[in-house]
């Protein structure tokens, strides 16, 4: 209610004695978005502090004079030596004005997309802007509007609008100079509950007229005070407020102070709210996200290690060589270990038996290797979520900015593990990267617009773009040393299992993975982010892992 319309009434009207006579000494910025006049008479000085910044406007005065010695920017110097004749409200709008002795005036606009400060000759014409000066100069100033005038039930009726949502817009709209909280104020007073405006009775809405009228007049007669929802100023009123009853309520003896102690009370809150707030979500994402990660490696860990089921078909294989037939791409053995029970090991046909067994070897030394690794970063991942939660849990119960402050300083190593500053943030990749062997790394997309900008704007046209066949998942590129590299099969093979792991099929046992070139990877026109069209391309059938 800083800039309601009443609340800039009582203060035009406090004002208007100790203002009249002073002399305009000095017009300033110091603050984005922020005028202050100085104004003084030989006893006494006064700093008037005008903001135009959305979305928090306001006016207020305070004792003495102070400025900055650096970036301060000299504003309406024309005016200077002024002497200040009145201190006035437009008629039911929100303009408040300074008179000058030559005639012309401060004409402050407190609302709306073209808030602002301006000068005005005596001829009502803009001789300098506070903001958009050269847009302004030279042009009539803003005209009042004054609000329509509300003070029979007929007039009431009237501007009762069926056609809003819910009974306290209707108010709203039926009294122009109410805004929502005082709408809300109406409401509890005439006992009317929130339903759609049509279904309000006329003695409703009688109810609703007679309670306005009553606590109109308590607004021109105003008991300023705020109303604190801990430590924060949740709202400044003119008269007492019963719908917020749940809050603690401080009366103060003259507007001046009221609106001096919520204006400077919110200004520190925005700046609380302006350190701690991404702070506040960093933590809350780093450990929503470790949470969901130890979930995962505890689901994966709880599967049985198929590091077993390798070395078991590899010594069946090497127990059976003259069994297994050339080029097959499959076998099915007697299992010499269980009672001779069928067992169908998969084959690559272009290796023989031995080389086959061999190949399951080297997978199952890799895959107990994995999840060992697996382990020590489940332990690392419980770890870190426990420290991000105890740091979330010591912030929350932070409520001043110099506590903030000192907990940022305190903790300021820990903090680093899970809140980007600037710089990291701008290093930061928009996609994975999985170092293997001989230089080779895989990057995988984190989404579909990511998907996109890896597979078109940072792959090149002979690395090899890699997709889970029939299903949802990342892009995944193998980035080759060279355009005349030519990767064996199983490094091919790890490659495609990490594409196949950040897929929907990530918990099947074997997943088709497409393999192309990527200069045969295009994006049809219109296409859906993430969305394409791949040709030429090769099938991998890989088990879902990460390398080590």
């Amino acid at each position: 209610m800083v800039n309601n319309f009443y609340t800039l009434q009582a203060l035009a009207r406090a004002w208007a004695e100790d203002l009249a006579g002073c002399v305009v000494g000095d017009v300033f910025s110091q603050v984005r978005g922020e005028l202050t006049i100085a104004a003084a008479d030989p006893e006494r000085e006064w700093m008037l502090r005008i903001s135009t910044q959305a979305p928090f406007y306001y006016v207020f005065r305070s004792p003495g004079y102070s400025k900055a010695r650096r970036n301060v920017a000299a504003v309406f110097e024309g005016a200077l030596g002024r002497r200040v004749e009145a201190v006035r409200t437009a008629e039911r709008d929100r303009m408040l004005m300074l008179d000058l002795d030559d005639g012309s005036r401060f004409q402050a606009v407190l609302f709306g997309a073209r808030a602002n400060v301006f000068w005005v000759d005596a001829a009502g014409v803009v001789a300098e802007a506070f903001q958009g000066d050269a847009a302004w100069a030279g042009q009539p100033a803003p005209a009042p509007r004054p609000a329509p005038r509300v003070e029979t039930f007929e007039a009431f009726e009237a501007r009762w609008r069926v056609d809003r949502k819910k009974t306290a817009q209707a108010v709203a709209v039926a009294l122009p100079l109410f805004d929502r909280t005082l709408a809300a104020e109406v409401m509890h007073r005439a006992a009317v509950a929130e339903k759609p405006p049509a279904a309000c009775t006329e003695s409703e809405r009688r109810a609703l007229f007679e309670a306005a009228a009553a606590l109109r007049y308590e607004l021109e007669h105003p008991a300023p005070r705020i109303y604190w929802r801990g430590r924060f100023a949740e709202t400044l009123a003119l008269a007492p407020l019963h719908h917020l009853g749940d809050l603690r309520e401080e009366s103060f003896d003259t507007m001046d102070d009221a609106v001096r102690v919520f204006v400077q009370r919110t200004l520190g809150q925005q700046r609380f709210r302006a350190a701690y707030d991404p702070l506040e979500k960093a933590l809350a994402k780093a450990h929503a996200d470790l949470r969901r990660r130890t979930e995962r490696m505890l689901d994966e860990l709880a599967h049985e290690s198929r590091a077993g089921r390798y070395e078991h078909w590899g010594h069946l294989l090497m127990a059976s060589v003259s069994a297994v037939p050339p080029r097959a791409d499959e076998v099915t053995l007697p299992d010499l270990f269980a009672d001779n029970t069928p067992v169908t090991i998969p084959l690559d046909p272009a290796l023989n038996a031995v080389e086959n067994a061999e190949r399951y070897y080297d997978k199952a030394r890799r895959t107990r290797q994995a999840r060992a690794h697996a382990e020590t970063r489940l332990l690392d991942a419980e770890a870190r979520a426990e420290q991000a939660s105890a740091l979330l849990e010591k912030l929350r119960a932070i409520d001043t900015f110099s506590a903030l402050k000192q907990f940022k300083k305190t903790e300021a190593e820990a903090l680093a593990g899970f809140v980007q500053g600037p710089a990291r943030a701008a290093e930061r990749l928009p996609f994975r990267r999985f170092l293997l062997d001989d230089g080779y790394e895989v990057w995988v997309g984190r989404n579909a617009r990511q998907n996109d900008a890896l597979t078109f704007g940072h792959a090149r046209k002979y690395d090899l773009w890699m997709h889970a066949r029939g299903v949802s998942g990342s892009h995944a590129v193998l980035r080759l040393p060279n355009r005349d590299a030519r990767p064996g099969k199983p490094l091919l093979e790890r490659a495609a299992a990490i594409a196949a792991y950040f897929s929907k099929a990530q918990g099947s046992s074997l997943v088709p993975v497409m393999i192309a070139p990527r200069k045969y990877v295009r994006k049809p026109k219109g296409a859906a982010p993430g969305a394409v069209v791949v040709e030429r391309e090769e099938v991998l059938l890989v088990e879902p892992g990460l390398p080590e």
